[in-house]
């Protein structure tokens, strides 16, 4: 049978036409209806066996034919080609899915289809071929058997490992969490395809071994090609981990976290050489505390040690365990994957809720069943909100229209709405129910997702909890702050999330080296495909007023489109910047001025605050804050501040913006000289002295000075606001703690 009577038959025609009706219904799909990576990992799958029925029932067929007496190769090749008849028909569907939505992706796409469904439908022809050929008509079944149990060997996988990505010859590979928008094209997924591509071949040399068998024409040197391709298959295999392929707990803990601490309820993997390394009795610390915490909390008493994993940056992480910018926990495994960027760390509680609550989990995964409960939880125990807790920041997104019901983000459509309403919403849902009916129903409802043994149902009791919301007292530039914490898209509705996301990764790496032009190539590139987007036009301004173009800066900040005003009031604040870097002192002073009454985060705030402080000053404390505003290169912030302190030496902003630096460098015996004196001579306002006080409670307690750190967080208890306040009391508990059990 030739190959336009192969592609003729019905064996190919109903297949075409199912995979057809599948690819365009893919189309309506959220992140999956354009050429991209979903759209592919979804094809390969759907075309890996396609492929293998296809094939088998050909050569098959072919095989009681008169046409059997044919070269092999020669069928080999028309199957093939029926097979990537089907790619070419795929392909086009996806792209013109894409033209149609103007997707951007498209020439990412199509690498990515090049990748996964090329190589899948090569692999799966070729098994196909090798299983139709040797097992006749049940060939097709086999080799469906063999495609499932692969696919079921990658689920063992993400179950058994680490690491939230898997490959497969199937779709390529999972990449893990969705909210890391950017999906590359590593080197590992180059070198996965080539080991996939591997195996096509070396089914097709099985198929070519098996057939001369049959007519007694085998020679060595198809011996020595089967023994060549299996080699470097076993080579491959052998050298996963450093190909970036899967990484065990073995290889990890010995090659990429090789030191370790033991605590009574942790094992804790680290870096030696990494700046986590001279901390790590603090960090042990703070992992015991937050657990003594949770397990008063949650009402749990396990004796079973938890693994904590700590990289020493997000790029290390992301290559490991398939997560960069999200923080993983693995309740089935009871560890914690975590990058710990300051003391104490701000994901740890929320992380390890997830595990303890494993406890009261589902008996195998040991999880809710309900996504929304699963992050709800985690973020009802943490209950930190960045100035404003869960039920304040919950009443402002629901003031402003911006909350989806709670039914339809408690399972799986959590992940559908943006991730900053999702996790807040559930958080302060599952915190009301906690404290309304307290813990131990709610276990119930974590482990079974069935709200009945409240008494009510869950549209009753979400409208219990939006009453309760009412009388929550929220300040009044909140609702305005809402609007930019949680205004932007999901991943799923946003406009071309993968290209840009791509861009705003690569941007921000620029930006984190300094290489500020290649981050604005980046930022803009981006903004011709998402204009709107804040984040976008903030990193912008920012690149171009750090590379010394005030002038761009500040007609960047100045001409952007509509934004909510705290986005409007970020770039206004870069704008006052670059006019104060120009030496128009006056004119930067009233914008910041303007500014202090606008919707500011509390860093922005204090920002302002020290500026104006400067401004008013003259003389050189101004020029050294100025200096200290103009660059972010570290060492150059602290010549400027060094310069005003000698300059001025009653004068308390420089103290305090050295103390920071510091600290966030890590350094707190260092940074204490310089808070504490920041603390004697009086800062411009209360904000700031909270935020000294803050830090310098922080750089005591990491000193094991805990008495004075206690002193200082009692002050902070006893002047600051309700957030300040719970942080304080929190820390003097913990340091009462800390002093008994003798951890830094």
């Amino acid at each position: 049978m030739n190959f336009e009577r192969m592609l003729f038959s019905t064996t190919v025609l109903i297949p075409l036409a199912l995979t057809a009706l599948i690819s365009i219904a893919l189309l309506f799909v959220p992140l999956a209806g354009a050429l991209g990576f979903e759209y592919s990992a979804v094809m390969g799958f759907v075309l890996s066996f396609v492929s293998v029925f296809v094939s088998a029932e050909l050569i098959a067929g072919d095989n009681k034919s008169h046409s059997a007496g044919k070269r092999i190769s020669d069928r080999v090749s028309s199957i093939l080609l029926v097979n990537f008849f089907f790619l070419a028909v795929v392909y086009l569907i996806g792209l013109l899915g894409s033209l149609l939505k103007g997707d951007c992706f498209i020439r990412e796409g199509t690498v990515f289809f090049l990748l996964i469904p090329v190589v899948s439908v090569f692999f799966s022809s070729s098994l196909g071929l090798l299983t139709g050929y040797v097992m006749r008509r049940r060939g097709f079944i086999a080799g469906a058997l063999m495609l499932i149990g692969i696919f079921a060997y990658s689920l063992l996988e993400l179950y058994r490992e680490p690491s939230l990505f898997v490959y497969n010859p199937l779709y390529g590979f999972f990449p893990g969490p969705i909210y890391d928008e950017a999906i590359p094209v590593t080197d590992s997924l180059l070198v996965y395809r080539l080991v996939t591509a591997l195996w096509g071949i070396l089914f097709l040399a099985l198929l070519h071994l098996a057939n001369g068998l049959s007519y007694r024409r085998v020679g060595a040197w198809d011996f020595l090609k089967l023994i060549a391709i299996g080699a470097a298959l076993v080579t491959a295999y052998s050298y996963e981990n450093e190909l970036g392929i899967s990484y065990d707990r073995e290889y990890i803990t010995e090659k990429i976290l090789p030191a370790s601490i033991e605590t009574d309820n942790f094992v804790i993997y680290y870096d030696p050489s990494s700046p986590e390394a001279k901390h790590i009795e603090l960090i042990a610390g703070d992992h015991e505390w937050r657990y003594e915490e949770l397990s008063e909390f949650l009402g749990l008493d396990t004796q079973v040690k938890i693994r904590s994993y700590i990289y020493p940056d997000t790029e290390t992480r992301k290559r490991v365990v398939g997560a960069g910018d999200t923080t993983i926990a693995n309740p089935i495994h009871r560890e914690i994957h975590l990058v710990y960027g300051a003391f104490p760390d701000p994901i740890l509680k929320h992380e390890l809720t997830h595990v303890m609550a494993g406890d009261f989990g589902t008996k195998v995964l040991r999880m809710s069943p309900e996504v929304g409960l699963l992050e709800g939880l985690a973020v009802a125990a943490d209950w930190g909100g960045d100035g404003y807790d869960p039920h304040q920041w919950s009443k402002a997104i629901i003031r402003n229209g911006m909350a989806p019901d709670i039914g339809d983000i408690t399972g799986f459509g959590f992940w559908y709405a943006p991730p900053g309403l999702s996790y807040t919403l559930m958080g302060s849902f599952t915190r009301y129910l906690i404290d309304t009916y307290g813990i131990e129903k709610f276990k119930t409802v974590y482990r079974t997702g069935d709200f009945s043994i409240y008494g009510k149902d869950l549209p009753g009791l979400a409208a219990d909890w939006k009453k309760f919301l009412e009388g929550v007292d929220t300040p009044g530039d909140i609702n305005e702050l809402a609007k930019a914490r949680f205004g932007a898209p999901s991943i799923f509705t946003a406009s071309c999330p993968r290209r840009v996301g791509a861009l705003k990764a690569e941007g921000y790496e620029y930006y984190g080296n300094d290489n500020f032009l290649k981050a604005r190539e980046s930022f803009t590139e981006a903004l011709e495909y998402d204009g709107n987007d804040p984040v976008l036009l903030i990193g912008l301004a920012y690149s171009s007023y750090y590379e010394g173009d005030y002038e761009g800066a500040a007609g960047i900040a100045g001409g952007s489109g509509a934004m909510t005003e705290a986005d409007r009031a970020v770039l206004e604040n870069i704008r006052g910047n670059a006019l104060w870097q120009k030496g128009d002192t006056e004119a930067a002073a009233g914008i910041f001025s303007s500014l202090r009454g606008e919707p500011l985060s509390q860093d922005l705030k204090r920002e302002m605050d020290i500026k104006l402080s400067a401004a008013g000053e003259g003389g050189p404390p101004a020029e050294s804050v100025r200096e200290f505003f103009s660059t972010r290169d570290r060492t150059l912030q602290a010549v400027s501040l060094t310069e005003s302190i000698l300059d001025s030496p009653d004068y308390a902003p420089p103290y305090y913006l050295m103390g920071r630096l510091l600290f966030n460098s890590g350094e707190f015996e260092r940074a204490i000289p310089y808070l504490s004196t920041a603390e004697y001579l009086g800062l411009p306002t209360e904000e700031i002295a909270r935020e000294n006080r803050r830090l310098l409670g922080i750089s005591l307690f990491a000193t094991g000075r805990y008495d004075e750190s206690a002193v200082i967080w009692s002050r902070i208890a006893s002047d600051g606001d309700a957030e300040s306040r719970k942080y304080a009391l929190d820390f003097i508990e913990r340091a009462g703690w800390a002093g008994k059990n003798r951890l830094k």
